[in-house]
This record gives C-alpha cells, structure tokens and sequence, in this order.
C-alpha cells in the first residue's frame, strides 16, 4: 500500500483539517523524497497525525498542530543528494520559507515548522503545539533510526552466517 492509498484509511477528522496541503502537488512530491526508512511525506503524516491526536486529548490547536507537523519537513530537497553539511540546523527555516511561499499559515503552524529542531536547529518554542510537534518529531525519528539500524545489523549478521557457513569444513 502506498503512501497516498494510506492517507485514504487516516480518520476522517483528521484528513479534513489537512486536505488543503494533501491536495497540494507539491506536498505530495514529499512521496518521492526519502526520510530515514521512508519518504518525507510518510513522516510527515506519521508525526502530524500522532501530534493531532495527542493535541486534541491535550485541549490544543489540534488545527494547528496537525498542518504544522505535515509542514515541519517542507525543506524539499533529498538531503542525501549531494552535501549538505547544515542539513539539520537550517532545514527547519527552509521548511518554513518554502511553507509560506505556498500556504497561508497561522503563527502557531509557522512556529512548529522553526522550532521543530530545537535544541540543535532553532529557536526555543512560542507554543505549546510547537514543543508537542517537536517531541513527537524526535520519537517518530528515533523509531524510524531504529528500524534503519536494525536492518543495517541484520544485514551484517547475515552476511557474516553466510561467510561462517561457507568456511566450515
């Protein structure tokens, strides 16, 4: 199942507050740029809709902090084309300017974009939205990292059962 087949089976609550940036071509194009273990745009999606559900039970800008998550990674680039040293320290502005050039955007939304690399690539946080984004930002990467290692030390072991077996006697 692709990445757009799966925003199909998101609720339908959720997928309203966002249509406007679904529909957008160029957020979708964030389907062919690569993120850890997956596109940008499955990141996105991933940290947007667990932000937005955790923000609705929190009593926030659920609104908000749905479509500024979705955004917080609109640096459209593949950072792994080519060298980018500053990646993680000024995607974060990047994301927002290209944001902006696009969407209207409350202050809330612009300032989960921006913040969302605290503390190593921005500003400290204006809004509560902007510190929940950013720590479902750093657990939905560090699982996506995980699974990355884990597959990178499976392939090690097997190639290293392979070579075992194959130098027994």
């Amino acid at each position: 199942m692709n990445v757009f087949d799966r925003i199909d089976t998101l609720p339908s609550d959720y997928r309203m507050t966002v249509a406007s940036l679904l529909g957008d071509d160029v957020v979708r194009s964030m389907a062919s740029m690569r993120h850890h273990d997956r596109t940008t745009l499955e990141h996105s999606l991933a940290v947007s809709t667990l932000a937005y559900r955790a923000a609705r039970r929190l009593r926030l800008n659920a609104r908000a902090t749905a479509r500024g998550a979705l955004l917080h990674d609109f640096f459209l680039y593949d950072r792994r084309q080519g060298h980018n040293p500053h990646h993680p320290t000024r995607h974060a502005r990047v994301a927002l300017q290209n944001a902006q050039a696009r969407f209207a955007l409350e202050a809330v939304e612009a300032d989960i974009i921006l913040t969302h690399m605290w503390p190593i690539g921005g500003p400290f946080y204006s809004y509560k939205e902007s510190v929940l984004v950013s720590i479902v930002d750093k657990i939905v990467s560090s699982r996506e990292v995980f699974f990355l290692f884990m597959q990178t030390v499976s392939r090690i072991f097997r190639l290293f059962a392979s070579r075992l077996v194959w130098s027994m006697p």
